[in-house]
């Protein structure tokens, strides 16, 4: 084979590599078109295995910074669609006198506060404010108030049981009741105000209610024997996450088994006739490796008959929670091709070299070693400086230098006294001297020293 027919291949095999990597490139550009309608806008802060979202302070809200809590991550956006996003690490500091399982402050962000879920859910503008910072404290507890949606009506409404006592909120004094099936240290009514309830800190931290039953999640959360959130919220089949329950673990539900059901929409609820897959069994933390199951959400379920049945589905089963399921990574098909087509052009490539070294070890101009890195370097990146001889390459060269018929050598090639004008031939040589001439060629053409690697042009 000739050394312009080895050439003639190579282009050929980088064009086919060029095609192969045009078509990941669009594939992956689609997917990240696809992923954009999806990207969140809001900022949040990552504190204490939870996500605050960030709620900007208005003009006459007086809310001030205090002691540092511990450290956080702020999670922002850095486009307008939100796809691209930065963290940043942050002092968490307790927002006035709101405990701050509810909401906080983070050091160089004045004017905004974080808070949890839908904390005060239901309440605009100074009511909202008043609902945040001035919480109903009862048994040295604070609950604060999260209200059923004002719209679409109906309006729910909670059922409300037996007296618990007497309290100040807001500058009266109020008669709090217990919610039907709610323990009282999760959550409290008040007389006269059956659509809201006031909840403990660390209960239920990201449930909301809606008036469509289907939707009602933190309805159902109040009901349930036991509420987790995920650390992290979603994961791949294989991987874990923490599961972090938001009430002690008591009675008959510690040990009891955990299982993830697909949930159609996206709401915390048992589906009817669930295809349960056990993952764990119930803790106040528990550490849990995601099955092999198909990518979706998935509704952590509790099977406990022996609890009270106030929330409870169909054999004791209870919703505990919500979290996302991803596919393991896997290599792309397009890629284990492209792989397979490197393998193939490093090893055709590495015949055709071995092939050519025997050719010029039997004419006596062989050199030493084999230029494995750079053949490969020049199949990926393409042909560097010397490839004017059979055409440009995805770089274009550069212009040759004047001074000389060769190249001229990089700096590098001056360094280390490979470089530097070519020597003058002898005057009336005696014998013809192959080597010394190619010798010559090597420093002044396409060797070019330590000057001529990859990429340095």
């Amino acid at each position: 084979m000739t050394r312009r027919a080895a050439c003639d291949i190579m282009t050929l095999l980088r064009a086919f590599l060029a095609a192969c990597f045009l078509v990941i490139a669009g594939t992956l550009g689609f997917s990240s078109s696809a992923a954009a309608a999806t990207c969140p806008t809001a900022t949040y802060l990552d504190y204490n295995h939870l996500a605050y979202a960030e709620v900007a302070i208005p003009a006459g809200v007086q809310l001030s910074s205090g002691q540092v809590v511990g450290s956080g991550l702020v999670d922002h956006p850095t486009s307008s669609n939100g796809c691209k996003r930065a963290r940043s690490t942050v002092q968490v500091l307790s927002a006035g006198s709101i405990d701050p399982r509810v909401a906080v402050m983070a050091s160089g962000r004045p004017g905004t506060v974080f808070v949890i879920g839908q904390r005060c859910a239901g309440f605009t503008g100074s009511d909202y404010w008043d609902c945040l910072t001035k919480p109903l404290v009862w048994n040295g507890v604070q609950y604060t108030a999260t209200s059923y949606p004002s719209t679409p009506p109906p309006v729910g409404t909670l059922s409300l049981g037996a007296t618990l006592g007497t309290a100040e909120y807001h500058g009266r004094q109020v008669t709090l009741r217990r919610i039907d099936g709610v323990d009282s240290s999760l959550a409290v009514g008040i007389s006269g105000e059956s659509s809201v309830a006031w909840l403990s800190p660390r209960t239920c931290p990201y449930s909301g209610f809606s008036n469509t039953p289907q939707y009602d999640n933190l309805l159902r959360c109040l009901r349930s024997p036991v509420w987790f959130t995920f650390d992290p919220p979603g994961n791949s089949t294989g991987a874990k996450v923490l599961a972090i329950a938001d009430r002690p673990v008591t009675g008959p539900v510690a040990g009891a088994t955990i299982s993830l059901a697909r949930l159609p929409l996206e709401a915390d609820y048992v589906p009817a006739k669930p295809e349960l897959v056990a993952i764990g069994h119930v803790g106040s933390q528990v550490s849990l490796k995601l099955p092999d199951v198909d990518q979706g959400l998935y509704e952590a379920v509790v099977s406990c008959p022996q609890c009270s049945a106030a929330g409870a589905g169909s054999a004791g089963l209870y919703p505990a929670g919500s979290v996302l399921v991803s596919s393991a990574p896997k290599g792309s098909t397009v890629l284990e091709i492209v792989n397979y087509v490197i393998l193939a052009l490093v090893l055709l490539v590495a015949g055709l070299g071995f092939r050519a070294r025997r050719r010029r070890r039997a004419q006596g101009l062989a050199q030493p070693g084999f230029p494995a890195g750079k053949i490969l370097s020049s199949l990926l990146l393409g042909p560097g400086p010397r490839a004017s001889v059979q055409g440009r390459g995805w770089g274009e060269d550069p212009p040759p230098r004047r001074g000389g018929g060769g190249d001229a050598p990089g700096p590098n090639a001056r360094a280390n006294g490979q470089g530097g004008p070519a020597p003058k031939p002898p005057a009336s040589p005696s014998t013809p001297r192959p080597p010394k001439r190619k010798s010559r060629r090597g420093r002044g053409g396409s060797g070019h020293g330590q000057g001529n690697k990859p990429g340095a042009g």
